[in-house]
Formats: C-alpha cells, sequence, structure tokens
C-alpha cells in the first residue's frame, strides 16, 4: 500500500511538473538590479505554479543585443527578453516579434482602458509603433540634475530651474581654494558624449530627426536649437565653469570635484555610495530651457513570435505582473528606476519608501514631459555620429557648423541605405 501511495504522488508532481507552461526570460539585469528581478520572478512562480518563468542573465546590454540577433538567424529565440526600441525596431523587420494588441485587449487575461492609461503615456507611446503594441515599458530612467547641497548651502544659491540659472550657479561654484591657478571645484559638468547633448537639445525644443506624416523622416539636427546647445557647451568648457570627460561623473561629484550634473535617476546608487560621509546631496528635476522635455532611458520587454500560444498567453501573464502597480513600485525602491505605472505612488510600497526617500518624487515630476529616441533600427548609429560630432566640436576638431554639417550628411546617409 505504502508503495502504491508513493506512487501514486510521484505520478502527481510527474504530471504536475509537465503541465507547467515554461516562459524564458532573456535580461541583461546583472548585480543588485539582477538580484530583485530574480525575486519578483519567484514571486510570480510561486503564485503562478501552473507556468515556470525562468530568468536568463545574458550580460551586458552589448551582449545581449547579439544574442538576440544571432538566435534570430539561428532560430533559437527565448519567449520573452529585454530590448531597446532600437533593437525592437530591428527585430520587428525580421518578422519575430509578437503584437500584443490581442492579449491587451483579451476580456480575460488583458488590461482595461484604465490600465492601460495607467501606464505613462511617453512610456506606452515608445512600446508602440503606429497602432500596434510590441512592448511594455520595464527598467525605464529618467535626467535628474544631481546637486552637492553642502556647496550651494555655503554659496548661498539656490538649485537652479532654468538654463539661465545654472550657468550662474556653475560660475559662482567655480573655485579656486588654494588660489593655485588649478580650478578646485567646478560648478557644473557633462560628459562629451550623444547623452547629455542629448538632454540639452530636448529642453531647447530641438530633435535630430523629425518624422514627417507620410512616415518619412527628415533630419534636422543642423539647426538653431542645437547650435544653441553646442554654443552652451563650448562656452561652459572653454570659460572653466564645466568640467567634461566621456566617462560617468559620479566619482568626480562625490569626490567634490564638481558641484552639479545631470544624469538617469540609474545613478543614484553609485552617487550615494561616492558622497557617502563626504557632502550631502540631492536631485532636482532638469532646468528648463525652452520647454521641459527631458529624455528617459531604459528597455522595454517584448514577447516572440515563435512561441507557442500557451507559452504567449504566459508571458504575457508574466508581463503584466511586472507592470502592475505593486511590483513596479517594488522595483522601482529597490533599483531606483522609476515606476512605469501612475497608480504606483498609491501602493503602500511607494509609501513607505518615499517615508525614507522623500526625494523620489521628484524625477516622477518630469514624467509627462517625457521624450524617446525614434523607433529605429539604425538609431545606434545614428547615435554614434552625433556623439562622434559632440565630441569632435567639445575637443576643437571641428566647428560648430562643420560639426553639424558633418552630422546632418551622415545621418542622411544611414537614413538612405534603410530607405527611410
Amino acid at each position: 500500500m505504502k508503495k502504491f501511495v508513493s506512487f501514486l504522488l510521484v505520478a502527481l508532481l510527474v504530471s504536475v511538473a509537465f503541465s507547467q507552461v515554461k516562459v524564458t526570460f532573456w535580461h541583461a539585469m546583472g548585480g543588485g538590479h539582477g538580484k530583485t528581478l530574480q525575486e519578483i520572478v519567484d514571486l510570480f512562480n510561486e503564485q503562478h505554479p501552473d507556468i515556470q518563468v525562468e530568468a536568463v542573465y545574458i550580460g551586458n546590454y552589448g551582449a545581449l543585443q547579439q544574442k538576440l540577433l544571432a538566435s534570430v538567424q539561428a532560430g533559437e529565440l527565448p519567449t520573452i527578453s529585454q530590448a531597446y526600441s532600437n533593437w525592437t525596431a530591428k527585430l520587428i523587420y525580421s518578422g519575430v516579434v509578437q503584437p500584443l494588441n490581442g492579449l491587451v485587449a483579451d476580456p480575460e487575461v488583458g488590461l482595461t482602458s484604465e490600465e492601460w492609461a495607467d501606464i505613462w503615456e511617453p512610456f506606452r507611446l515608445n512600446c508602440t509603433w503606429d497602432k500596434t503594441i510590441y512592448a511594455v515599458p520595464f527598467n525605464k530612467s529618467i535626467y535628474v540634475l544631481y546637486v552637492n547641497t553642502d556647496a550651494l548651502t555655503l554659496a548661498g544659491i539656490d538649485i537652479p530651474e532654468t538654463i539661465g540659472e545654472l550657468k550662474r550657479a556653475a560660475i559662482l561654484l567655480t573655485e579656486d581654494y588654494d588660489q593655485d591657478g588649478q580650478t578646485d571645484q567646478y560648478g557644473f559638468a557633462f560628459r562629451s558624449t550623444v547623452d547629455h547633448f542629448s538632454v540639452f537639445l530636448a529642453t531647447n525644443g530641438g530633435k535630430i530627426l523629425s518624422k514627417n506624416p507620410d512616415g518619412t523622416w527628415s533630419v534636422t539636427i543642423n539647426g538653431p536649437e542645437a547650435r544653441e546647445v553646442l554654443e552652451f557647451m563650448l562656452e561652459m568648457k572653454d570659460k572653466g565653469y564645466a568640467f567634461v570627460q566621456g566617462g560617468y561623473l559620479d566619482g568626480p561629484f562625490g569626490e567634490g570635484k564638481i558641484a552639479m550634473f545631470i544624469e538617469t535617476v540609474a545613478s543614484k546608487p553609485y552617487v550615494e555610495r561616492a558622497s557617502q560621509g563626504k557632502h550631502g546631496w540631492t536631485w532636482a528635476p532638469v532646468p528648463l530651457w525652452k520647454t521641459n522635455n527631458v529624455p528617459f532611458a531604459g528597455t522595454d520587454i517584448i514577447m516572440f513570435s515563435s512561441a507557442s500560444e500557451e507559452q504567449k498567453r504566459a508571458a504575457w501573464t508574466f508581463m503584466k505582473f511586472l507592470i502592475s502597480p505593486e511590483i513596479t513600485a517594488y522595483w522601482s525602491a529597490k533599483t531606483g528606476y522609476v515606476p512605469v505605472r501612475k497608480s504606483a505612488v498609491e501602493t503602500q510600497i511607494w509609501k513607505q519608501f518615499l517615508v525614507e526617500n522623500p526625494d523620489a518624487e521628484i524625477p516622477l515630476k518630469q514624467l509627462e514631459y517625457g521624450v524617446f529616441d525614434p523607433q529605429l533600427g539604425v538609431w545606434y548609429e545614428i547615435r554614434t555620429i552625433v556623439g562622434t560630432m559632440v565630441s569632435d566640436i567639445i575637443y576643437g576638431k571641428k566647428t560648430i557648423d562643420e560639426g553639424l554639417a558633418w552630422a546632418e550628411q551622415e545621418i542622411k546617409r544611414e537614413l538612405e541605405k534603410e530607405g527611410l
């Protein structure tokens, strides 16, 4: 009898195991972010015994992109994956990305119109090509102004709210304390890369590309907005009010070498570590230029059409779980990324987080003004062109006019290659 019961239990366990739907999820979240993601995956699996999500860490974003592109050729794609929108654009062109409209509208497992609208509009738009939804937002960050509060208090300066106030503050905060002819504290800092140029360009109302009503693209980088931005960056560097380098700025900020810099909220843990025991800090909205527009960064989650219908439905259940108010609030509290749902701020998780981190509300004020990169497969190539232009101008290899004209022509060539 005991043998029969044991046999029956084993049979039941095997039956349960075989009834599970497996969802393979490729991601690039390492370190603490990866641990938090695994916690969320484990919680989902516990709550959904009929689904088994396997989170597979591929490596950094470059490794993940290469793996995805190679897997398209080999026909060995996962069920779902993290992806930047320009990756998604390439994969859509390859015909391997699953449209999600049917799942979003499904009366049983979908989202209500209110729930879909609860996702911040810029994130929704970034996941949608024309009227087709191809992704849901995941790890999203937005740019903010990091401020050394001790330095501003000592100088009697308020946190700047406009680009003019930022320039004035940078001038007043630049100090040669020991009078040896070397700057000990720069008032501001920026990176000689495409990213900080793009932040200033957005706030100044400019764009690298503009989409025409017929779906074609116009190159708009060689305009007055970009010229003003480059003039501002050059002036700040050449007059010694801004420290400039290609790498991240949390280290110099922590050391007190710079008083202010702009970066995404994802830099928060690095800023905290670099500044601990040295000086106080806070963050603030990116100073206003002509608009409140601020770029956001981060990836989405996409599904692949090669999955079975059963896997697609299971994967969608997990994707919905990831963007639920409680889970996105938890993800934000643990990682520093922003919650992708507006109602996340009403959860107990977020309210408790705010008690300990009241400045976490600041980035949310900018989300409605968030702007995103064009959803183009060649956007990486275009970013590289713009980054080269910015660096060449900042370090005197090209004049502003030469750099903008060169970038315009190179971007046009990239678009022409793709028939855009």
